[in-house]
């Protein structure tokens, strides 16, 4: 079986599809038979082969029914317009109903046979009678599916912090989930208007480099331990009028850590801080406590 990825326009990862005996390439757009009828589908992926895969072959997989043509995106165009003219529908009817919801796409399948809208909210909805009432008004098979803050950024799309697509909307396939710790184990501001996205939630990047600094941060000391260093090892010229002796080891307590610049940040016993190198805290002076 050739099976190829295939993104479709309402949901938020690639898909797997049946490419029959069709020769795809990245970026062409196909008229796709899924379980709920006829969509339109981005190739993502190219094509591979998938031999004496059951989880796959069992599985009822969309395919590929044909190249879309002219008339396919002149309808596409129509559709889009479709869409706006739904979702404020949509968004008319909450308001009549009272529910606490955001609806915030609305799209019809490329057969026109099912509409969906997608929401977010904090809390479980019945929304029944709000599915009735868009039913009378559409005359075909409404769904509404509830998606995260995370998924509702995703679909929507926009810029990061960075000035880049977000991650989510460009390769991030699965939302993994990220916690503050990651940003503090990183030395990171935990201002959240800095480390959080669009969606309101910490920011994906955060675990990019989460592992590898995790890794090396072993090798330092750890926080509000005892360390001995060289005083020889000091810039003596920038803490003039610091408590330093003028040879030999002392004892300090760690503040703190600068992984980028592989240097430790040490309270010295006036209560001044200085920044010493990682290589010169002596092997084997830590003390394991605190002061």
């Amino acid at each position: 079986m050739k099976i190829v990825s295939v993104k479709i326009d309402h949901l938020s990862t690639c898909t797997f599809c049946n490419a029959k005996d069709f020769d795809v390439k990245v970026g062409n757009i196909y008229i796709i038979r899924t379980e709920f009828g006829d969509d339109i589908g981005k190739i993502c992926k190219q094509v591979h082969e998938i031999k004496g895969t059951k989880k796959l072959k069992n599985k009822k997989l969309a395919e590929l029914i044909r190249l879309a043509n002219q008339e396919d995106f002149k309808k596409i165009k129509k559709l889009e317009t479709k869409n706006q003219e739904a979702l404020n529908i949509a968004k008319e009817k909450v308001k009549k109903h009272q529910l606490s919801m955001k609806i915030f796409t609305a799209r019809y399948m490329f057969d026109e046979k099912r509409l969906m809208f997608y929401f977010s909210a904090e809390n479980r909805i019945d929304f029944r009678n709000f599915v009735k009432d868009l039913a009378s008004v559409f005359k075909m098979r409404i769904e509404l599916r509830q998606v995260s803050q995370r998924e509702e950024a995703r679909m929507i799309g926009g810029l990061g912090i960075c000035g880049l697509e977000q991650c989510c909307c460009t390769f991030l396939n699965k939302l993994d989930a990220v916690s503050i710790k990651m940003a503090k184990d990183q030395n990171l501001s935990l201002n959240a208007v800095k480390i959080s996205g669009n969606c309101g939630k910490l920011l994906c990047c955060l675990a990019y480099e989460y592992e590898t600094y995790k890794e090396i941060k072993k090798a330092f000391p750890k926080e509000n331990s005892m360390v001995k260093i060289d005083v020889k090892g000091l810039n003596k010229e920038k803490y003039i009028g610091y408590n330093i002796p003028s040879s030999g080891e002392m004892t300090c307590l760690v503040k703190g850590c600068n992984i980028i610049k592989k240097s430790v940040y040490l309270e010295i016993d006036d209560g001044h801080i200085i920044e010493v190198k990682l290589e010169n805290i002596k092997k084997g002076g830590v003390k394991i406590g605190t002061k």
